[in-house]
């Protein structure tokens, strides 16, 4: 009789969960698993650049604002599904930046050593940063890094 007890309480519970599952409702008692986030390498003229991708709106939106760092080898790329003007700002940051403006898979335009927003900036005050040109792509490297890496407008871009 308890065995018969425990399978029946057993199949009850994944009757109870098939149901909230095939209605498109997750059990109150779910996990959501959080997405990591997608990287690669991709290079840049000679240099090959560890990239952490941002292509959704909400990683695009949060970018690197809130890291405390970032590897010199490293950096964000931002892709968009079309060639535009895109803005950008500063948010959060905590330590400067080199923008990297590509269209295809060529350097457009480069902004150096963008510098981080002044403690207690209000959002209004921040400045906005925007490539000379229309873009599809932006790698965020540390400031100093197109320096560096002898990085320059017309450098082939790879992923």
């Amino acid at each position: 009789m308890k065995k018969f007890l425990i399978q029946f309480v057993l199949l009850l519970t994944v009757i109870f969960g098939a149901t909230f599952i095939y209605q498109g409702k997750s059990l109150p008692f779910s996990f959501q698993l959080q997405q990591l986030p997608k990287s690669q390498q991709v290079i840049i003229g000679d240099t090959k650049v560890n990239v952490e991708i941002a292509d959704t709106k909400d990683e695009r939106s949060k970018g690197l604002g809130g890291k405390e760092s970032l590897a010199s080898d490293s950096g964000m790329l931002f892709i968009f599904d079309r060639q535009d003007f895109y803005s950008f700002w500063m948010k959060g940051l905590k330590f400067p930046l080199d923008f990297i403006w590509i269209r295809g898979d060529k350097v457009v335009d480069i902004t150096e050593n963008v510098p981080v927003p002044s403690e207690g900036a209000k959002d209004e005050d921040l400045p906005i940063y925007q490539s000379k040109e229309p873009i599809d792509k932006l790698l965020e490297v540390n400031g100093g890094f197109v320096i560096q890496n002898g990085i320059k407008i017309g450098d082939t871009f790879n992923r």
